[in-house]
């Protein structure tokens, strides 16, 4: 099995084939400190290359989701933060993991997301 650094050694621009968006949400707050709106914002478009890692079934009671993991390389970017979402192709992913620094060159970042899709069956 190939290291995290392996993986990326080999790995040129060219393979950063999907466009994503990278969003946050920002608050705004009353004078008492309590958020009152929410807008979400796009911080950056970007080109990137997604890998999907897998899928899990998750059955809490009643309710069935289920997710898709993904695994997402852009170039480095140090404005990335760790609740920032993703916009590829329609689909929304919400990252799992604080981004990585690959190698810890400032060369890629790697974002481990999932996406999450409700059960038709647990809308009924």
């Amino acid at each position: 099995m190939r290291t995290v650094g392996q993986q990326f050694k080999s790995m040129t621009v060219d393979e950063l084939t999907e466009r994503i968006s990278i969003l946050y949400r920002r608050h705004e707050r009353n004078e008492k400190g309590d958020i009152v709106s929410t807008e979400e914002l796009e911080r950056a478009k970007v080109w990137a290359k997604v890998f999907p890692r897998g899928a899990r079934r998750d059955e809490q009671g009643v309710e069935k989701k289920n997710e898709l993991e993904y695994s997402v390389t852009i170039r480095y970017r140090k404005d990335v933060a760790p609740d920032d979402e993703l916009d590829w192709r329609a689909r929304r992913l919400k990252q799992t993991a604080p981004p990585l620094d690959v190698e810890g060159r400032r060369i890629w970042l790697r974002l481990e997301c999932k996406e999450m899709i409700a059960d038709e069956a647990s809308r009924v």
